[in-house]
């Protein structure tokens, strides 16, 4: 039974308590000690109880068991476990849904019934890298095929098969990486390897370089991408197949998009009987919702790499010649034409570089990009810093390409040696993406002295990361240019570690009306020719008179959202009666809208007076 009333002994912090009562039987006298097990759709643990019998007592005739939960319970199935002295026994299944003070009646069927469950909570349940199904959201249906897989391959684990996961390219990679990587190597990630598969087929990475690689590792992930039409990349695969049959291969997991593995296994018609619909494939269903990141980085999986993973895929190797998204995006911002020509120049010059160590010319080189970024707030340092992370990722220049951002309130700490633990952590995060310091110049000084050291102590971690010559990281430190050039010479060494300076030059009127243009739509709304009109004059008397918090984009940014959104909600919502279904009403801004958005963002801007306030007694 599920319920809140308190008559049942729940804790003040339960959300849910479910109540069981075991009918027993006379023949289950010699069992000392009872407990309860539930877990949820995608078999994780929401609760468990014990109940231990009084000594010289007979069995009671009922026993009640309690699982008490902090977070609400909404489980199209769960899965109950009944412990007899601490061996599994009986096992029933039955939907765990919102209903106060219901009782249901649930018959228990011993565990040989059920060889999955049995194998699930004998050698499952425990394991450490279970929890990231749940965490990588992968549907019910597939954690239900990893138990049965896991299964048979363990009672019967000749011939050793390798396995196959396809589906959506970044769920595949986190269930290959994080999930049967995880299992094969008992959660140990150096004892695994990665590598693209491309990689070996366009002799990026050479076979007896591979085979060093592989070599005391117990399993291997390969990423699956479209496999070009030739017959280098034939000969290879046929290669790569007789080794994957040979007493001394290790299990290798292939992980890709559905088309790209079936040709994978059309190009390796040799490797067939290597793999095992029912044993060694698993078809991913399509990610829900919740299940990746809002973002568009590809890098980004719904399960972190783990350290010490021995990852090829970017570290050895000549880099496709696919086009870059990041290149495209960055294109397509509005403005910023100084800074899109500087970018160009410095990633050709980062080709032009890589080229030359391919055919052993100044191969002892660094490979040191450090930037600085000059420019106002708004004027888009940040959302370039973030594409700066996947340019130089798609170059293979950096091996994950993701973006942390911070600041001096994150780095500097409260007393002595956190601010050195808290950088060190931070860097740690950016290896192998971009770490982007905004208002960088705050760090050479503060109010205080105290404050003023603990500034320097991030800037003297920082310089350790920017003499390594292959850091795998870009410090990329952003700020006004006047302050910036303060920071620089507060240290006579930041400022020749920094081989790469751009500076973001403020938005025009035009750029700006283009973005709140661009911002608008994207939300679905519509301006009328009036309002349009008069939005490009609002912008224009913005830009002309600007207050001294005057943000550019952020500008843009609080006109749409604080301004124009809340005045059209404001106007529709105090119709007497409004067709809420009407598209047109829902998504049309008027130039009211328009004239009271500009109102509000005066309002805003006008500074806060505060009243005196007397001081004394009065007579």
């Amino acid at each position: 039974m599920r319920s809140l009333d308190e008559s049942f002994g729940g804790p003040e912090y339960a959300c849910n308590l479910l109540v069981a009562e075991i009918m027993t039987d006379p023949t289950h006298d010699m069992v000392h000690e009872w407990s309860l097990r539930v877990y949820s759709t995608r078999y994780q643990l929401l609760g468990c109880d014990v109940w231990q019998k009084p000594r010289n007592k007979k069995l009671p005739r009922k026993i009640r068991l309690r699982l008490v939960s902090d977070r609400y319970w909404e489980e199209e199935r769960c899965h109950l476990f009944l412990y007899g002295d601490g061996r599994p026994r009986w096992y029933a299944s039955f939907p765990l849904t919102a209903g106060y003070e219901k009782w249901i009646q649930v018959e228990l069927e011993t565990m040989s019934c059920h060889p999955d469950e049995l194998f699930f909570v004998e050698r499952l349940s425990y394991q450490s890298w279970w929890c990231r199904l749940e965490q990588g959201r992968f549907a019910p249906a597939t954690i239900r095929d990893l138990i049965t897989k896991l299964r048979l391959r363990n009672a019967d684990p000749a011939p050793a098969l390798h396995w196959a996961v396809e589906g959506d390219e970044r769920q595949a990679a986190a269930f290959a990486s994080g999930i049967l990587a995880a299992c094969l190597t008992d959660g140990a990630p150096k004892a695994c390897c990665r590598f693209a598969l491309n990689d070996l087929l366009s002799g990026g990475i050479g076979w007896s370089t591979l085979r060093s690689h592989l070599s005391g590792k117990k399993a291997a992930v390969v990423q699956v991408e479209r496999i070009g039409d030739n017959d280098s990349a034939e000969n290879l695969l046929d290669l790569l197949a007789e080794w994957l049959k040979s007493p001394e291969a290790i299990p290798f997991i292939f992980y890709g998009s559905e088309k790209n593995v079936e040709l994978l296994l059309q190009y390796i018609p040799a490797l067939g009987d290597q793999f095992e619909e029912e044993r060694s494939i698993f078809h991913l269903d399509a990610p829900q919702p919740d299940a990746l990141p809002d973002n568009d980085d590809g890098t980004d999986l719904p399960i972190p790499d783990e350290a010490g993973l021995c990852d090829l895929r970017l570290s050895k190797g000549e880099q496709s010649e696919t086009a870059c998204e990041a290149l495209d995006k960055l294109e397509k911002l509005i403005g910023l034409s100084r800074v899109k020509a500087d970018l160009r120049d410095v990633c050709l010059m980062a080709r032009f570089t890589q080229e030359r160590r391919a055919i052993c010319l100044d191969p002892d080189g660094e490979n040191r990009y450090h930037m600085i970024f000059y420019g106002n707030p708004g004027t888009g340092k940040t959302t370039v810093a973030r594409l700066m992370g996947e340019i130089y990722h798609h170059m293979g220049l950096l091996s994950k390409g993701h973006t942390v951002e911070t600041c001096r309130s994150e780095l500097v700490g409260e007393f002595i040696g956190q601010t050195e633990n808290r950088t060190k952590e931070i860097l740690e995060q950016a290896r192998g993406g971009v770490l982007f310091i905004d208002e960088a110049y705050t760090l050479a000084g503060g109010r205080t002295r105290e404050s003023n050291d603990f500034g320097k102590e991030v800037i003297h971690a920082l310089l350790s990361i920017l003499s390594e010559p292959n850091p795998d990281m870009i410090v990329i430190l952003a700020g006004y240019e006047d302050k910036m050039q303060l920071l620089l010479q507060s240290n006579p060494g930041l400022r020749d570690r920094f081989p790469l300076q751009f500076r973001f030059d403020d938005f025009s009127a035009e750029e700006l009306h283009a973005i709140t243009c661009q911002r608008l739509q994207s939300r679905e709304f519509i301006l009328t020719c009036e309002a349009d009109q008069r939005l490009a004059e609002v912008i224009g008397r913005a830009v002309a008179c600007p207050n001294p918090n005057f943000g550019n984009g952020r500008w843009v940014h609080n006109l749409v959202e604080q301004g124009i959104v809340k005045s059209m909600a404001r106007r529709i919502m105090s119709m007497p009666s409004h067709d809420c279904t009407d598209r047109e009403l829902m998504s049309t801004i008027t130039v009211d809208d328009i004239d009271r958005a500009e109102q509000r963002m005066l309002e805003l801007s006008a500074p806060h007076r505060t009243p005196m306030m007397r001081i004394g007694f009065r007579a």
